[in-house]
C-alpha cells in the first residue's frame, strides 16, 4: 500500500527486515511444546513484544 511504500522509501521511517531463517517444522515445534498444535488451536496474533520471537530462537537454539 501506499502508506507503507512511503515509510520504506529511502529507509525514512522503516529499516530493511531482519531475516532469521529456521530449520523446517521450528513453528511446529513451538506450538506443540505450548499444546497449541492442532486444528481446534488458533495461531497467536502478531504484535510488536518479541516474546514468542525470543522463545522459538531459545528453543532452536538448545535443539541444533
Amino acid at each position: 500500500n501506499s502508506d507503507y511504500e512511503a515509510k520504506r522509501h529511502k529507509s525514512i521511517a522503516l529499516e530493511m527486515p531482519h531475516i532469521l531463517v529456521l530449520p523446517e517444522q521450528s513453528f511446529n515445534h513451538w506450538l506443540r511444546e505450548k499444546g497449541k498444535l492442532g486444528g481446534q488451536h488458533k495461531v497467536p496474533r502478531l504484535n510488536n513484544d518479541r516474546k514468542i520471537v525470543e522463545e522459538i530462537k531459545a528453543q532452536v537454539y538448545s535443539t541444533y
